[in-house]
């Protein structure tokens, strides 16, 4: 060896020594200020300056750290994966760098829920076709856009520009995610055709409207910016009619035409009968869900949780008779309310004995258009801005007209459930990256917490609310089934008659009914896992604080831990719950 490369190694030695000695000598208020840094520089590392999460995440993205540029549809390609992939470890390897125990415990918790959604987010290539999905009849990209650019705000110039960009390149990229969905389909693992078919169904209801419902929406927000003349503002709402009467429509229209080519394609089965697709399907239930159980513990579990419903419901029957003879959906009365703000405002007021208070929060709910209401969710609350301001208004939307029937979803979507937890999670002014990673299970699991929990306080007899009661364990039981389901249906490989069987044993529903339901099972898997699992699990920890506590037990300050620890794995939120109940104990 040369003297030169001795040296040269000597020098890198000396070198890693210097930097092993000095990061062992940091004082815990520069390991802080660092990781600080480092959480602060995160944002920009995550998301493209022309990522169109930032329209739904930031009003002022230049605040954060990003370049301004035309925002854009989404897509990836396999090259974007593998970067992905190679940031995350390249991020977490610069995580490990710092010394947990010299970290605050705020910074603590961040840490770990960091180092937990970049390992469990992780997706193999191998996955590719099964992951990089825009279609859908449900949650399909296409679906969910027209109400996205309703909600659209035009902070700054460049807003606009962005919003008129991706109009103009809407036919574009409709036309890639058409070809994807080619690529996926000769791999054998794209939609259904009974899917492909509703999705075609879904792009020609939109082109049908002789003027699109964001005409008047987008026009509306154009007369309300304030960097342009009124001349302007006639021209931008020209563009605008111009360009979703002829751009928009167009991308929809072709799509739909360029669907209608693939027919025949592919069978209406679950993950497990694909290739890769059991594999995928555990990735995708403990990433989306943020629970590491094994599938088989968390089929025991269900199955437990589902006697335990079924056991709770006969021991009130035996009590009151009269619940299973009067028993009917259409039975339920939840109390005399006449609007969706009528009765979102009465939870507003009933939640305060059992949730901490938040500053008032401003919303509108809105009907779906009918162009949309085949291809949207019974209701949906729009996530606020990380950087909004409390009057700011907060965003609803019901698929169709109000009935009380509701009350149970506004409390899923409105108080206190997403709108509340949405708003108290920003208002803990927390590092910005928190707000960005994306804990589904937490959050669709808080609010079927909140779901389950509503009746309570309902305005009704003594006599009625013992109907909710046995209702909202019925609920549970039917959650408990529901989830088997997906789990059946995409892990153990279950056909379409084995799916028959089991929901016979339990449901007496036309099969119409059936086949529907089978195809939301076929196109989102984990999707109610997320809800229901968590859910469920939420409560559990509900009972396992008033348990340990006893007497100690405070609803407000319990559901706090759950509030403040935010969105995260369910291990860290368990985590959070048992350090609580170890300092309240010691009180």
């Amino acid at each position: 060896v040369s003297i030169l490369k001795k040296l040269r190694i000597s020098l890198l030695i000396f070198s890693l020594l210097l930097c092993l000695i000095g990061c062992s000598t940091k004082d815990k208020e520069t390991v802080q200020k660092e990781f600080n840094v480092f959480l602060d520089e995160l944002p920009t590392r995550v998301l493209s300056d022309n990522s169109l999460d930032l329209e739904y995440l930031f009003n002022h993205p230049t605040d954060f750290g990003f370049k301004e540029k035309l925002l854009e549809l989404p897509y990836s390609s396999l090259e974007d994966y593998q970067q992905s992939y190679e940031d995350c470890q390249e991020i977490l390897k610069e995580l490990d760098k710092f010394d947990y125990k010299k970290l605050t415990t705020n910074q603590q918790l961040t840490y770990d829920i960091l180092k937990d959604y970049l390992t469990s987010h992780q997706i193999d290539e191998k996955f590719y076709y099964l992951d990089n999905s825009y279609l859908g009849s449900f949650i399909g990209f296409q679906a969910q856009l027209p109400i996205m650019l309703n909600d659209y705000t035009f902070e700054q110039e460049n807003d606009l520009l962005s919003y008129f960009h991706i109009l103009e390149t809407a036919p574009e990229m409709f036309k890639k995610y058409g070809e994807m969905e080619k690529e996926r389909l000769d791999q054998g693992v794209g939609m259904s055709q009974d899917i492909l078919d509703k999705v075609i169904k879904q792009c020609e209801n939109f082109t049908s409207d002789d003027e699109p419902f964001l005409i008047e929406t987008i026009n509306k927000k154009i007369d309300q910016i304030d960097f342009y003349t009124p001349q302007q503002k006639e021209e931008a709402k020209i563009k605008n009619e111009k360009l979703l009467m002829e751009s928009l429509i167009k991308a929809y229209d072709d799509l739909g035409k360029q669907l209608s080519l693939y027919k025949g394609r592919q069978e209406s089965v679950g993950l497990a009968q694909l290739p890769n697709g059991k594999e995928y399907y555990e990735y995708l239930l403990h990433s989306s869900t943020g629970i590491d159980d094994s599938i088989e513990d968390i089929q025991k579990y269900l199955q437990k949780k589902l006697q335990q419903s079924i056991t709770k419901m006969s021991v009130l029957a035996l009590k009151n008779p009269s619940l299973i003879e009067q028993f009917s959906i259409d039975n339920i009365n939840y109390g005399s309310f006449h609007s969706f703000e009528d009765n979102i405002d009465y939870l507003k007021e009933q939640m305060v004995k059992d949730y901490p208070t938040i500053e008032n929060v401003n919303y509108d709910v809105s009907v779906v258009p009918d162009s949309m209401k085949d291809n949207f969710s019974p209701a949906a609350y729009m996530t606020g801005k990380i950087d909004a301001q409390i009057g700011d208004m907060n965003h609803i939307w019901v698929n169709g007209d109000y009935d009380e029937s509701l009350y149970p979803t506004l409390a899923h979507e409105g108080y206190p459930g997403h709108m509340y937890q949405d708003n108290y999670f920003r208002q803990l002014e927390l590092p910005t990256i928190r707000y960005i990673l994306n804990y589904t299970g937490y959050i669709e699991g808080w609010a079927t917490y909140i779901e389950n929990k509503a009746y309570v306080y309902a305005d009704v007899s003594q006599e009625e609310m013992s109907m909710l009661e046995f209702n909202s364990i019925n609920n549970v039981a039917t959650q408990c089934i529901i989830s088997l389901m997906d789990i059946g249906i995409h892990y153990e490989g279950w056909s379409y008659d084995d799916y028959l069987d089991y929901a016979g044993q339990y449901f007496h529903i036309d099969s119409d009914a059936l086949k529907e339901q089978y195809d939301l099972f076929v196109e989102t898997p984990t999707n109610y896992l997320c809800y229901f699992l968590n859910g469920m699990k939420y409560s559990d920890l509900f009972d396992k604080a008033q348990d340990a506590l006893g007497e100690k037990f405070d609803v407000v300050s319990f559901n706090q831990v759950l509030l403040d620890t935010g969105p995260s794995s369910y291990a860290i939120l368990e985590k959070q719950v048992d350090q609580y109940i170890k300092e309240k104990r010691s009180l």
